[in-house]
């Protein structure tokens, strides 16, 4: 409690604008449930899993953070407040990070949690499979995609060449990136748990303008091998396409020798925040927290 009180202030003196005091923002309870909430994700892990986070996963965890963190300053600020002292950081920062990382990871592959939505995508693409093989037409099938009541159905062109140097990339981060376009998310410190951000210690973010066009190199490497090949004609489908998040599954409106035009059905995953709160709580004393 103690650790974590004192990290959160260190975030809080770092918020921009007009705020309430910091007592009155986190108060004990408030740090008290950050607390539970990070034993209750270490707790899941163990019981739902068979993990516990090693000392060489957490020793790995601060390195990168070390290495990777675009706020020096705020990273020294946090480890002074803990006396400098390793152990404690390793515990109250650190180890709260990986515990997410992974459960959040062991979620996003759980077969059996996402098998609704996963057949849901599959049983759309059986639909357009029979209406393709019935000679339905590429205008008809989209037509269809676009009738599901299932998910989400987005269009969108992709350029095929390489992009200029001027323009700037999207941000992808997911090995298997959904087509949609992503609007940047801040990094700004919540209320919310500290471990729920990948790079906690990096400064605020600032949106910017997405480019006038999208090119296809922005995609991942697995989803962009599955588009050239899969999607060669007008009604050419996609396979149903597995992201962190979501079941993808992509008809062709168009392709030219340069641009790549589909109609992308969506189908989100389970949300990790809704299931999390749908698991009952589990012991955290013992084991849970520590850093021996």
């Amino acid at each position: 409690m103690a650790d974590r009180l004192a990290v959160e202030r260190v975030y809080y003196n770092h918020r921009l604008g007009t705020k309430r005091p910091f007592d009155q923002a986190l108060p004990a309870a408030e740090i008290e449930k950050l607390v539970k909430a990070d034993l209750h994700k270490e707790a899941l892990l163990a019981r739902l899993y068979h993990l516990e986070i090693t000392n060489p996963q957490i020793e790995s965890e601060i390195r990168r953070i070390d290495t990777e963190t675009r706020a020096p300053e705020m990273l020294a600020e946090i480890k002074a407040a803990l006396g400098n002292d390793p152990r404690r950081f390793a515990r109250a920062v650190a180890k709260p990070i990986a515990v997410d990382r992974e459960l959040r990871n062991r979620f996003q592959n759980d077969d059996p949690l996402h098998a609704l939505q996963r057949e849901q995508a599959e049983t759309v693409r059986r639909k357009l499979l029979a209406g393709r093989q019935a000679s339905d037409s590429s205008a008809n099938l989209l037509q269809t995609l676009k009738e599901t009541k299932v998910g989400t159905v987005a269009e969108v062109t992709w350029q095929l060449g390489a992009r200029p140097e001027a323009t700037p990339a999207r941000n992808v981060s997911a090995p298997v990136a959904s087509p949609m376009p992503v609007t940047a998310r801040s990094l700004k410190y919540s209320l919310e748990a500290t471990a729920r951000f990948a790079q906690p210690l990096s400064p605020v973010e600032q949106p910017t303008e997405p480019p006038d066009k999208d090119y296809l190199e922005d995609l991942s490497p697995e989803l962009r091998k599955v588009l050239r090949a899969q999607l060669q004609e007008p009604g050419d489908m996609s396979a149903v396409v597995e992201t962190p998040n979501d079941f993808l599954l992509f008809v062709a409106r168009d392709r030219t020798e340069k641009t790549l035009s589909a109609a992308a059905l969506s189908i989100p995953k389970r949300s990790f925040e809704q299931w999390l709160c749908e698991q009952k709580e589990s012991t955290t004393s013992g084991k849970a927290g520590g850093f021996p």
